[in-house]
């Protein structure tokens, strides 16, 4: 997960602290002194080795606001971090950079949607039967390096459906590539997927045949809803729209097909001569009326088969 940017956070400060506030406080003076360190060594002449009585008090602010200072940022920084894990990094970066100036409000924004699902979970919950706990930590063991790929690639990690993640391109932040960034994305997936598969196995222990573990990887772009969605208790930011349909019945299709991924329509129109997609049939994806074409990637080798 990408580090969030916390440097503005500096600028927490009571409103006496302005940097132009007229007075002569003690804890006035001290904010101008911690905040000319900050920019650098201070003009003025070194003080005498011999300090007043007067300038302690001034010293003693300087030191004090030093130290709340430091304590806010951490406490800010702490709770960066936290937030990051319920709300895409993206959004928290904005907050923290202009906390009045983030819409979260609802937008119509062309994005690229992917679906990745765990293939035959079914049987892992079997051979895991009555060991809930394992079981949630061999699903970790593959959701999270998932996660980091999404991550990676620039994407927002909509949400986590059991064994399966959403994931977004092309907002909150509008990217001409938000189709090429998800492809590379999915394909770093299946790529990592033998790697993912020995590490769960490890967690999963010696004692249990974990089935093999694979994904299926579902794409579609096109014009979608962007902001909040839920109720005044819990919102996500999330994409609503037909191209998210699409995409997870794609997901869906991939065992199907034996595939690891399906793209739709448009965004194999968006990957022209940036990936080796080739289309394998034309069908009526369920919910919709009009046959659309389903894409796989050209080379055998580089799609691990669905099991």
């Amino acid at each position: 997960m990408s580090a969030i940017d916390c440097d503005n956070l500096w600028a927490i400060r009571p409103a006496w602290a302005e940097p132009g506030t007229r007075g002569n406080s003690p804890a006035r003076r001290g904010f101008d002194t911690a905040r000319r360190g900050r920019a650098g060594p201070s003009r003025r002449p070194a003080p005498s080795a011999a300090m007043s009585s007067a300038a302690m008090p001034a010293s003693t602010a300087t030191l004090r606001m030093l130290s709340e200072l430091q304590a806010e940022r951490q406490r800010a920084e702490r709770m960066c971090d936290a937030l990051s894990k319920y709300v895409p990094p993206q959004l928290v970066d904005r907050l923290m950079a202009s906390p009045d100036g983030l819409s979260l409000g609802h937008e119509t924004r062309d994005v690229t949607i992917l679906f990745a699902d765990i293939r035959g979970f079914t049987g892992i919950a079997e051979a895991m039967k009555g060991q809930p706990d394992r079981l949630a930590d061999v699903v970790n063991a593959v959701l999270e390096p998932l996660s980091d790929i999404v991550l990676a690639h620039g994407g927002v990690l909509d949400k986590y459906m059991g064994d399966c993640i959403m994931a977004f391109w092309g907002a909150p932040d509008s990217d001409p590539d938000h189709a090429r960034r998800a492809f590379d994305a999915a394909r770093a997936m299946i790529e990592r997927m033998p790697a993912i598969d020995a590490e769960a196995r490890a967690v999963a222990g010696d004692d249990v045949r974990l089935p093999r573990i694979d994904i299926g990887v579902g794409l579609n772009s096109g014009d979608c809803v962007v902001g909040n969605v839920g109720s005044r208790r819990r919102w996500d930011y999330s994409v609503l729209g037909d191209p998210v349909n699409i995409a997870s019945r794609l997901q869906q299709l991939c065992k199907t097909y034996g595939r690891s991924l399906l793209a739709g329509e448009a965004t194999a129109r968006r990957l022209i001569g940036a990936a080796d997609l080739v289309e394998i049939d034309r069908t009526t994806v369920r919910g919709r009326c009009e046959a659309q074409g389903i894409y796989a990637l050209a080379s055998a080798a580089a799609d691990g088969k669905a099991s």
